[in-house]
C-alpha cells in the first residue's frame, strides 16, 4: 500500500504537482506584472504555461513562462497596454455614470457596459492566441472577437470565472497567490478545447519542419 501511495503516478501526487505548477506560474505572473507595462507579456506567458498544462504536454513551467515572456515581450506590451488602458477607461466611465444618477447617465452606463462586455471577450482570448500562434496584433484581436462569439457559452463561463476570482480575492486577499492561477487554468482548458483543431495543425507543422 505504501508503494502505491508514494508512486509518482498516484493521482494524489499528480494533483499536488499540478497545484504546485499553478502556484509557480501564478507567482511568476504576479512578479512580472509589477512594472505594470509588462502585464501583456506576463499574461501571455501565464497562458502559454497553462495551455501546455491543460494539453498534458511535457513542460517545465518556469522555463516555459520565461521563454514565452521573452519571445512575446515587445508584441505583448503593444497588445497589453492598449487593452488595459481601454478596460480601465470603460470601467471608470461605467462607475462615473452609475454614481451620476438616472436619465441620460443610465443610457451611457448601459452603452459602456455593452462595450466593456465585448472588450472582456476579446481580452480573454487575445493573450492565449498570442501565446500559441505567430500573428500580428490586429489579426489576434479580430480572431479573438470571432472566437468569443463562436464559443459564446465558453466565453460567458470564462468571464464568470474571472468575476468569481476577483470577488474571492476581494474577500480573502491572501488567495491572490493561487486563485488567478486556478482561474487561468480553467480558461486554458476551455481555450485549448476551442482551439483544438488549430493547435493540432500547428503541432503537425512543427513536427514536419523538424523532420525536414
Amino acid at each position: 500500500m505504501l508503494n502505491r501511495f508514494f508512486n509518482a503516478d498516484n493521482p494524489f501526487w499528480n494533483s499536488m504537482g499540478n497545484i504546485f505548477d499553478v502556484f509557480v506560474l501564478n507567482m511568476l505572473w504576479l512578479i512580472c506584472c509589477l512594472p505594470v507595462f509588462t502585464i501583456g507579456p506576463s499574461t501571455t506567458a501565464f497562458y502559454y504555461g497553462m495551455i501546455n498544462l491543460a494539453r498534458g504536454e511535457e513542460h517545465y513551467v518556469s522555463k516555459d513562462f520565461f521563454r514565452s515572456f521573452v519571445q512575446n515581450f515587445k508584441q505583448g506590451i503593444c497588445l497589453g497596454i492598449p487593452l488595459t488602458a481601454l478596460g480601465a477607461f470603460l470601467a471608470l466611465d461605467i462607475y462615473m455614470c452609475y454614481r451620476s444618477g438616472t436619465g441620460i447617465y443610465t443610457f451611457f452606463m448601459v452603452f459602456f457596459a455593452v462595450i466593456f462586455l465585448f472588450w472582456s471577450f476579446v481580452t480573454l482570448y487575445s493573450f492565449p492566441l498570442l501565446a500559441k500562434f505567430e500573428k500580428k496584433n490586429k489579426e489576434i484581436l479580430v480572431w479573438a472577437f470571432v472566437l468569443s462569439i463562436q464559443h459564446l457559452g465558453r466565453s460567458l463561463l470564462m468571464l464568470a470565472a474571472v468575476a468569481a476570482g476577483i470577488w474571492i480575492c476581494h474577500i480573502l486577499p491572501g488567495l491572490i497567490f493561487i486563485v488567478p492561477g486556478l482561474t487561468v487554468e480553467f480558461h486554458a482548458v476551455l481555450t485549448a478545447s476551442a482551439l483544438k483543431d488549430y493547435l493540432e495543425t500547428k503541432d503537425a507543422e512543427v513536427i514536419q519542419d523538424e523532420n525536414d
